[in-house]
């Protein structure tokens, strides 16, 4: 029986968006394998509190880091990925791009 686990913010979707997300994350799961599949399938949403969850090392939800450091934080992580794989970006860095 497969099992499909979405972890989300505590109150941040309502009861809709979430029924909503059993009921997409069912079908997606039905198209990338097969239709048959569908009565087995478990799709759990587990709220998780604010504050006990993180992202690149910050924990979350922390506004002024989402708007000011996790961008510089991605960008330089792709500039390191382009130097090792010597694969060239497509758009370039900062606000403009």
């Amino acid at each position: 029986m497969p099992i499909v686990s979405v972890k989300v913010i505590e109150n941040f979707f309502t009861e809709d968006q979430k029924k909503a997300l059993v009921k997409e994350l069912t079908d997606a799961f039905c198209r990338a394998t097969i239709e048959a599949a569908r009565p087995y399938i478990y799709v759990m949403v587990e709220e998780v509190k604010q504050g006990q969850w993180g992202l690149a090392g910050h924990p979350l939800p922390d506004a002024d880091f989402l708007i000011n450091d996790f961008v510089p934080i991605v960008e330089d992580a792709a500039d390191e990925f382009v130097k090792a794989y010597n694969v060239p970006r497509r758009r370039p860095r900062g606000p403009s791009a």
